[in-house]
């Protein structure tokens, strides 16, 4: 009898420690409910031809339209007139995630600016910012995508690198098609307004936002071409996972370059010659949480990087109207988000000239009103910050806009 007892108790300590292990492995592997509701669209994809002198047939360009009746692509080139915005995918990633985020951002612009009760909600006051609330939008977001092949950028520097090139190539053919597409206009007697961009907004999503930051200080990238920069989920301290060395080099290169690009640049004596190379660039990582599994936050902080006057980093926990957590991929189509982001990438332009914002200020302003959820009282870094205590030389900006490309071969270490 008492050998039964001890088997039972074997067997029932057995069953048990194999009933937890199966809960333990159910709660890894179930899917996460991450309260995100799904984003819908009707896309196409235009693909942008390069010039007869360039070979560039390993990737691609294309132009999103949002509808369901077929179009004349080239008849709709003709008509780009809007503000152009860069998607650049992550790694193993496809061109065509850009289809949430386009086409929200013209569901956004058609319906309008959100409630002004909206604006309400934070603490900051914006006036002093000088930031005034749109009544509706000026200028609707054209947006682009490369495909980079579905390569896998998180595995080698070297593809990183090459991305980076296509990036650049890319910026430069999108700010030349509204170019064309106004020259074709005029040929044909139709009526022309506005101004042509002089550049264009990155958003990349994981290692496409390390791409974005790779081209804006690349030495070929033309001076201006790129302001404003939005990154989700991507690693900008260090890779996730460094399998290679050239990847941490190119890494390390790439943020050292960053760091220098904030420093005021001066003589041997310590005489002002000209304001930092990358003052005029303001950026925003938005975090995905704790659900991110791929990519974790502290990798996602900007700190060390970007001063806290030219941009910051926002979990989707603590956005305005979002609060959730999200996976590495959905914080490409979570609705919430998706968005949040569009209005607040809308609400960037100047009503004067129907383009962003050229007052970094202003564009840093509005990031942070539309995507903070709460915001301290004394926001001491919009009014009195390194750079901005600095003299402003618009001279020196006139010139530089002039030369055309910022020399920034010293700062990546390239002859």
């Amino acid at each position: 009898m008492q050998g039964f007892k001890a088997k039972f108790r074997v067997a029932a300590l057995v069953t048990i420690s194999i009933w937890i292990g199966l809960s333990a492995l159910y709660g890894l592997l179930k899917p996460i409910s991450n309260g995100c509701i799904m984003t819908y669209m009707y896309p196409q994809y235009i693909p942008i031809s390069s010039p007869a002198n360039v070979t560039s047939s390993k990737y691609g360009l294309y132009l999103y339209h949002e509808g369901w009746k077929k179009i004349d692509f080239n008849e709709h080139l003709k008509k780009l007139s809007g503000v152009p915005i860069l998607f650049i995918p992550g790694n193993g990633g496809s061109y065509k995630q850009v289809r949430s985020l386009a086409a929200e951002s013209d569901r956004a612009y058609q319906g309008g600016p959100l409630e002004h009760t909206f604006y309400q909600e934070a603490s900051l006051d914006m006036d002093a910012a000088g930031f005034g609330l749109p009544n509706q939008y000026i200028s609707m977001l054209d947006w682009f995508a490369v495909d980079l092949e579905g390569e896998h950028s998180a595995m080698d520097g070297r593809i990183l690198e090459e991305h980076t090139e296509y990036v650049v190539y890319a910026i430069h053919r999108i700010l030349d098609q509204y170019k064309n597409s106004r020259d074709a206009r005029v040929r044909e007697g139709a009526a022309v307004s506005g101004s042509l961009p002089k550049s264009v907004i990155l958003v990349g999503h994981s290692m496409g936002g390390f791409v974005a930051r790779a081209a804006i200080i690349h030495p070929h990238l033309r001076n201006l071409a790129v302001e404003t920069v939005l990154t989700l989920s991507s690693p900008h301290q260090s890779p996730p996972v460094a399998l290679q060395p050239s990847l941490g080099h190119y890494y390390t290169r790439v943020n050292q370059a960053w760091r220098k690009g904030y420093e005021v640049q001066t003589s041997r004596t310590g005489r002002y010659m000209s304001d930092p190379p990358l003052s005029r660039i303001v950026i925003v990582s938005i975090s995905g949480g704790i659900h991110d599994y791929q990519v974790r936050t502290k990798l996602e902080s900007l700190d060390g990087i970007v001063p806290p006057s030219h941009g910051f980093m926002v979990s989707s926990t603590a956005m305005k109207n979002v609060w959730l957590s999200m996976e590495h991929q959905v914080i490409l189509w979570c609705n919430q988000l998706v968005v949040q982001v569009s209005h607040a990438l809308l609400s960037l332009m100047d009503p004067a000239t129907g383009q962003p914002f050229s007052d970094t200020k202003k564009r840093l302003a509005v990031f942070t009103k539309m995507l903070h959820s709460g915001i301290p009282q004394n926001v001491n870094w919009l009014r009195q910050s390194p750079l901005s205590q600095q003299a402003t030389r618009d001279s020196v900006s006139d010139v530089k806009e002039a030369t055309g490309i910022i020399n920034l071969h010293s700062l990546l270490g390239l002859p």
